[in-house]
């Protein structure tokens, strides 16, 4: 599907979009997929939260030489799933499976990278030395978050695959 274009004068087209010709990019995105709209939203909100948790390690840094290691993996963590959440939406394309099952791995996918970044943070909120020695809700919480992301995975690699 070509991008879409709206002129100043509110009349749609498609085609390249030429320097100087009035037009400017209006992507329309009823016809994407509901699983890419919740694996980019997804991706959205992971950066996000990587930018926020960033404030606080910028000012633990601030003060000291080193930072708690679960912040650092709480700010960290949300940078890498996030991408990865993002690119995950052009899997929706080449998956030849049923869009409810796509849709259902898109959330496994977005949950589990919550369940990983909000372990991480309660690790770092109660000062978890060893979150799998100690069992904590953190550790259910980025256990939990694994499965559900190597699951959502594991989906759409079918699907891919299948689609080829």
């Amino acid at each position: 599907m070509p991008p879409h274009y709206r002129g100043m004068d509110g009349e749609q087209g498609t085609g390249v979009m030429g320097h100087g010709s009035g037009l400017e990019l209006c992507y329309n995105p009823p016809n994407m997929e509901t699983a890419a709209k919740v694996l980019i939203v997804g991706g959205m909100l992971n950066l996000s939260y990587g930018a926020i948790t960033g404030l606080f390690l910028t000012s633990v840094r601030s003060r000291s030489a080193e930072a708690p290691r679960h912040l650092t993996l709480a700010h960290i963590g949300p940078f890498m799933q996030g991408p990865m959440l993002l690119g995950l939406s052009v899997a929706t394309t080449l998956s030849d499976l049923a869009g409810g099952i796509e849709t259902l791995a898109a959330w496994l996918l977005v949950a589990g990278s919550a369940g990983i970044a909000g372990g991480d943070t309660l690790h770092w909120l109660n000062e978890t030395k060893d979150g799998f020695a100690e069992r904590t809700i953190g550790f259910y919480l980025q256990a939990a978050g694994g499965t559900f992301t190597s699951l959502g995975i594991f989906i759409f690699l079918i699907g891919v695959l299948k689609g080829l």
